[in-house]
């Protein structure tokens, strides 16, 4: 607009005129942003309203113009570009409509009071190069938005795929339980732990004379028993604590406690708890099992292998001393039984 006030396209009394009002719904327009104004509206950051002021300024400089009147159409598709990307295709159609009425408005305005500079001819001309293009963003905005939904789809397809990997990857298929790996990835955190104070107890648990069961009665209810004690020891447990099936029939129980008699409390609650539940099999009896059960205190100057292979020779003593029961070693580097 400056560059045609200076050639002598323009009256400067409306490019001065224009200018300050634009600048003005600019800086307002910010400042409401800024502010937080418009944060409850339905379009906090004012994109229809800011693409529709867009456009009406570019069919103000169409009229204030004259010859280089021409310049205004490019910004006004440009406009139009923005609201396909940020505007839903029923918002960007009503765009196109409005853009289409407010210059022909514009164009039959001026066509009408100075038909020397607007002539009538060109004009028609003119709206029916808008008329043959603004459609075509009302279509991309359609095919815009069908891409966007493909693409939001298959983010959350891809998102409950990582979720179902990273499930599978932490989670043992048979019980649900935490598999080795995310049990190891806990020993590490246990160990990170113990360093600023926070001690814990590790339990291997071994089911009794499971393979007798796989033998007697199938592998089949060998893994509905594995099931079965996954489901009802993991309600026995505290918050914090921790049962991943180890391996077979093993299993590890990391109990975040520093206090022996709180472990050992945890751990028989578990042996008892096994002992009085029954498995129904394919014929009228049932069948009980137990666990023998080995713990040792995590110590911060010992190492994860040596507290595990304690809890491990802590297990072997319960099983030598007659199965279902629990014993204790207080640390990795302390032999005997508690």
């Amino acid at each position: 607009m400056a560059a045609g006030v200076t050639m002598g396209h323009a009256d400067w009394r409306l490019v001065a005129l224009w200018a300050p009002m634009s600048a003005l719904v600019t800086a307002f327009t910010w400042l409401g942003l800024q502010r937080g104004w418009t944060l409850r509206m339905k379009d906090p950051a004012l994109t229809l309203p800011q693409i529709a002021y867009s456009i009406a300024s570019t069919a103000a400089c169409y009229a204030i113009l004259g010859p280089m009147r021409a310049l205004a159409l490019p910004m006004t598709c440009l406009a139009l570009l923005f609201s396909i990307f940020a505007l839903s295709p029923r918002q960007v159609r009503g765009l196109a409509v409005y853009t289409l009425l407010l210059f022909a408005v514009t164009m039959a305005g001026m066509a009408w009071q100075q038909p020397q500079r607007y002539p009538w001819a060109v004009e028609l001309a003119t709206f029916w190069v808008l008329l043959l293009v603004v459609p075509g963003f009302d279509v991309l905005a359609g095919r815009m938005s069908a891409l966007r939904n493909t693409l939001g789809q298959q983010k959350t397809e891809l998102a409950q795929a990582l979720a179902r990997i990273a499930e599978i990857a932490d989670r043992d298929e048979l019980t649900g339980l935490a598999n080795r790996r995310r049990a190891q990835e806990r020993l590490q955190l246990m160990q990170a732990e113990a360093a600023r104070g926070k001690h814990a107890f590790v339990a291997m648990i071994d089911l009794d004379h499971f393979k007798m069961v796989n033998d007697l009665h199938g592998h089949a209810m060998g893994d509905i028993v594995l099931r079965r004690f996954a489901h009802e020891t993991t309600g026995l447990l505290r918050p914090g604590d921790l049962l991943a099936r180890w391996g077979g029939e093993e299993f590890l129980l990391i109990i975040q406690t520093a206090d022996p008699e709180v472990a050992l409390a945890v751990c028989e609650r578990v042996r008892e708890h096994t002992a009085a539940f029954s498995v129904p099999t394919a014929g009228s009896a049932e069948l009980r099992v137990t666990v023998s059960m080995g713990v040792s205190r995590h110590a911060a100057d010992c190492a994860v292998a040596q507290t595990l292979a304690a809890a491990d020779a802590a297990l072997y003593r319960a099983k030598a001393s007659g199965r279902n029961r629990v014993e204790l070693q207080q640390d990795a580097g302390m032999p005997g039984a508690a």
